[in-house]
């Protein structure tokens, strides 16, 4: 089982504009707080990738929710596992792009 990481541009993006957002309108403790609960999430994706359901059957992309605000979507690759969105649970569903 791959346990090496890879993150997309946009899963990169999203990441950065989520910490943004979260450090100008929560503060520097919630944002802390966030960014330790979405570390912890991707190590689990990490050690056990197939423990998290498959959210669109037909590209195989996983969901793994991090807290009720931000999921997590991942493919398991041959040799890694593709991070390919950190999304804010709070914006319209139809803006996810997957």
């Amino acid at each position: 089982m791959p346990n090496v990481l890879k993150w997309t541009d946009r899963a990169i993006d999203e990441y950065d504009k989520l910490v943004d957002y979260l450090y100008s309108e929560w503060g520097e403790d919630v944002a802390l707080r966030v960014i330790g609960e979405i570390g912890q999430t991707i190590s689990r994706i990490r050690d056990f990738p197939e423990h998290f359901p498959v959210f669109i059957k037909r590209r195989q992309v996983r969901r793994c929710v991090a807290s009720p605000q931000t999921s997590i979507f991942f493919k398991i690759k041959k040799d890694w596992i593709e991070i390919s969105s950190v999304f804010d649970n709070r914006q319209n569903p139809r803006k996810r792009k997957l």
